[in-house]
């Protein structure tokens, strides 16, 4: 016979739809698996993205502004986005805002500017440019339109770093190497407005002056950069050119910019004459920046005066030789207590082997004590290093500044200052419960401010943690100077804050809340998100501390700790938090989207077989 019998083709049906229903569910069950596994593995093969990025959207400043600095010194409202006039030997401002406006720090962060003259020597353009390690480079250009002559070139006068309240920060590298294609370097910045920079470049316009006034007989004099620069003298220099009458020619000189308190002797030039001027001034503080100027009067009564510039005892001044000495710098103390603290500083070992330590004291006129010598390398970018200090005397300043040397050299880095804590006493430390807020009982005379920590998912498709501190005064006290503060894990990205912080210090958040009388409650809510490459089931230990002042002589610190995993935070446990981590950035992956299409030719090649089977049934 020609054809299988109906038994015999009924067979072979339900032969081919149980095989069919095993390779349906072997390709199910390969796919879960291979979405689960890619989620995780992929990330370890395709680079991530640059996660920082600076000025985004709208700002308040403009990245790079200027202003003419001669003309309108201390004018806050003379920044002007885009050009300023200004005529040779003026001195203009160069103001540069750094704004991490993304939610990641954005690490070892530079800033470099560039002049470009242009030919016909009427102006100057300024290029700023801005960045990372972990983020795109930006840039802006601002323009020094120069009249009463050709400009030949640009002379740094100075460098500053201010933080968004104004404080004055550190930086590495010399105040000139701003003007280098290396910059200066502004260390890690934390996202938000509070943590931005404002770097102040000053500059001289440098060039020939034309004669419109007809003051050609009258003396002109220009400020030129201080040279062999030691801890305690330098040398101040000024190019001169004499009228038709003997000149006199001084420096003024001093600490602060808008007050040269300090003069030379004067140096008389005959009529008619070019010199440079040269005066060594000492009895300097080291490390310390002072400002100066140059100043003629002829025997006329006719007078100039030169533009101020700067220097910082205890650099090279300029000199070649020791063009690859280390650049260090003075980091905040950390970890301050009523017995120890963590010195920081950062250096760059310019491509020689460089060794960094600290000296510290109680005065700061005798570091007279030392740390351990640490080897930083010979690389060319900065490096952080820090040492731990102990056996301090409580509430008591002490005085640090970090140190570098190398075969080429040795830097010192600012002298900055900490005080410790009084002794701490009554330190009552609590585990709260992970899924309920646990209030603990006062123990009787001894503490009675109730501080509870409560941790709950906001949303868990976006990874966000809150962390909510309450505190309860029950002491019938009324107590002062009370401070909430939040070391941040590394685990955690900080979000915002409700109230918002007093200030956020390298990933510490500080709540000053002040005066807390007897029965007052209040409560601050901080919104966090886990960082990038945080698993569901990792530990995140989150730890807050209130300090106050009650009738007592002794400080007092209570201390909360949450320590949970997002996965038991989640509602519906860690199993849960672990799917939707593993499937978090499912449609954003290109290669998931290549697997997807692959199984679905898979499951149409199988819906056609298993139809054509569906017909040799139907003729049979």
């Amino acid at each position: 016979m020609g054809f299988y019998s109906s038994k015999k083709v009924e067979q072979k049906i339900n032969k081919n739809n149980t095989t069919m229903r095993k390779f349906n569910r072997k390709v199910t069950f390969s796919f879960l698996a291979l979405v689960v596994v890619s989620s995780y593995v992929l990330p370890g093969f395709i680079s991530p993205a640059l996660a920082a990025d600076f000025n985004e959207g709208s700002q308040p400043y403009s990245t790079l502004r200027v202003s003419n600095y001669t003309a309108n010194p201390g004018c806050s409202t003379c920044w002007d986005n885009n050009s300023v006039s200004a005529d040779v030997d003026d001195v203009v401002s160069l103001g540069v805002f750094v704004n991490n406006t993304s939610s990641e720090t954005a690490n070892s962060t530079k800033v470099s500017i560039e002049s470009d003259v242009a030919s016909d020597g009427e102006s100057v353009d300024f290029t700023v440019e801005i960045w990372a390690s972990n983020a795109d480079p930006i840039s802006d250009t601002v323009t020094v339109n120069v009249s009463g002559g050709n400009v030949d070139s640009v002379d740094h006068v100075s460098t500053s770093v201010r933080d968004n309240f104004g404080d004055t920060k550190s930086f590495s590298g010399s105040e000139d190497s701003v003007m280098t294609s290396s910059g200066i370097g502004l260390g890690n910045i934390l996202p938000g407005r509070d943590n931005s920079r404002i770097v102040v470049v000053r500059i001289e316009i440098v060039g020939d002056g034309n004669d419109d006034d007809n003051n050609g007989d009258d003396p002109q004099v220009t400020t030129r950069n201080a040279e062999d620069i030691d801890d305690n003298s330098a040398m101040l220099v000024c190019d001169v050119e004499a009228g038709d009458a003997d000149t006199d020619v001084w420096f003024e000189w001093g600490e602060d910019n808008d007050d040269l308190d300090e003069d030379t002797s004067k140096v008389n030039v005959d009529a008619n004459d070019n010199d440079t001027v040269e005066k060594t001034i000492t009895g300097l503080d080291e490390d310390t920046k002072y400002y100066f100027r140059c100043l003629a009067e002829d025997d006329d009564g006719n007078e100039d005066t030169g533009s101020i510039k700067s220097f910082t005892t205890d650099e090279d001044g300029g000199s070649d030789s020791n063009a690859n000495e280390p650049d260090v710098v003075t980091l905040p103390a950390t970890g301050v207590s009523n017995t120890s603290a963590t010195l920081r500083g950062e250096v760059d070992p310019n491509g020689d082997d460089t060794d960094a330590w600290f000296e510290w004291g109680t005065s700061r006129t005798n570091l007279n004590r030392t740390t351990s010598s640490q080897d930083m390398g010979d690389g060319s970018r900065d490096v952080s290093f820090s040492a731990n200090i102990s056996g301090l005397s409580a509430d008591t300043t002490y005085y640090f500044r970090a140190m570098a040397e190398n075969g080429e050299g040795e830097d010192q880095g600012s002298i900055l200052s900490f005080r410790t804590t009084s002794p701490i006493v009554n330190v009552v430390t609590r585990f709260v419960d992970v899924f309920r807020t646990v209030e603990v009982a006062p123990e009787p005379e001894v503490e009675a401010l109730i501080i509870t920590l409560n941790a709950n998912t906001r949303d868990v498709d976006r990874r966000e943690i809150d962390y909510t501190v309450s505190y309860d005064n029950r002491t019938g006290l009324t107590l002062t100077d009370v401070v909430l503060t939040v070391p941040m894990p590394s685990e955690l990205d900080f979000i915002s804050s409700d109230p918002r912080e007093s200030l956020n210090r390298d990933g510490e958040l500080v709540f000053n809340i002040g005066t807390v009388r007897p029965g007052e409650q209040d409560s601050f809510l901080i919104e966090t998100e886990l960082a990038n490459g945080v698993d569901a089931n990792d530990e995140i230990r989150f730890v807050a501390n209130v300090g106050y002042n009650d009738n007592s002589r002794v400080r007092k610190i209570v201390e909360v700790i949450d320590e949970s995993t997002f996965g038991e935070l989640s509602t519906a446990g860690g199993f849960t938090a672990a799917m939707i981590d593993a499937f978090r950035g499912l449609f954003t992956n290109p290669l998931l989207w290549i697997i997807l299409f692959v199984l679905l030719v898979t499951f149409a090649v199988r819906y056609m077989l298993a139809a054509k089977d569906k017909r040799t049934n139907v003729l049979v």
